[in-house]
């Protein structure tokens, strides 16, 4: 009798939350797979103005403006942090910039080339770890925003060859455009970058990644191109909720992540941007 009641409750677990879940809507599956779509290709511009106001529902994305000063001193970063972006900026800004950082990574590089030879594919595990790992810590990154940048590290640093590093030619040129984009930023220091407003923070954003694009290209990764081929499938739909699979080329390898979403009066959302923006303000 006991056991009966207790296969009896477990089938009744494994219903409920099927029963309560509102049914498959494919006019609101197609709606968000639209809405996902949209999203991406406001970054093909890019337009990060744009890419916020689809990110976010109107009346959180009006709060992000008005609180946009508090939540930007909020996440600022510490003294000594603030004293090492400096030091980095002023390394991509400073007078001969470009042959500074070449000089210096030619005498790094080429003591190390024996072993970059013998275990590359061990540094490439190594430096995809490391930046999936920075980019999983980074505060200011949604939820979908942080699994979209780490599996595209994950997709450059598996095709990157080691000759992209030993190339002195190839470095001369990505040199010259990492030192482009940080002087069309127009960032003085940090102080200066904490202080942006919304729109200008947002403008500047477009210039930066406009930036690395170009510099991707260098290396034969046209993420543009990528972008004609993207693929948007929703996996889930239930509500006002929906889980949409983003999936796009890059190089020889795909680009490919979960986005969850939200509906709010027929648009969806990145309900990760939302709920950041929530966690953000609900922090003392």
């Amino acid at each position: 009798m006991a056991k009966r009641l207790l296969h009896a409750l477990l089938l009744l677990a494994l219903v409920l939350p099927a029963g309560c879940r509102a049914p498959w809507n494919e006019a609101k599956a197609q709606k968000a797979r639209q809405d996902a779509t949209a999203i991406l290709h406001s970054l093909r511009e890019p337009d990060m103005l744009r890419y916020r106001a689809l990110t976010l529902p109107p009346v959180e994305r009006q709060r992000l403006q008005r609180e946009w000063p508090h939540i930007r001193q909020r996440l600022a970063l510490d003294a000594s942090e603030q004293a090492s972006f400096d030091k980095l900026l002023l390394r991509f800004t400073e007078p001969q910039a470009e042959v500074h950082l070449q000089r210096d990574l030619n005498a790094k590089i080429k003591p190390l080339k024996s072993e970059i030879d013998s275990k590359w594919p061990l540094m490439q595990s190594s430096l995809t770890l490391l930046l999936q790992g920075w980019i999983e810590t980074n505060s200011q990154l949604s939820v979908s925003e942080k699994a979209h940048g780490k599996a595209l590290a994950k997709a450059i640093v598996e095709q990157m060859p080691a000759e992209w590093l030993q190339d002195k030619a190839l470095r001369a040129r990505a040199f010259e455009q990492m030192v482009k984009i940080a002087r069309d930023s127009g960032i003085r220091d940090y102080r200066h970058y904490s202080s942006l407003g919304y729109v200008d923070f947002h403008r500047r954003m477009s210039v930066f990644l406009d930036g690395l694009k170009d510099l991707g290209k260098i290396y034969g990764l046209d993420w543009d191109a990528g972008q004609a081929r993207l693929q948007v499938t929703v996996v889930k739909q239930s509500g006002n909720t929906a889980t949409v699979r983003i999936r796009y080329p890059l190089g020889k390898k795909w680009v490919e992540f979960p986005m969850d979403m939200i509906e709010r009066n027929g648009q969806w959302f990145d309900a990760s941007a939302t709920a950041l923006l929530q966690d953000t303000l609900a922090e003392p």
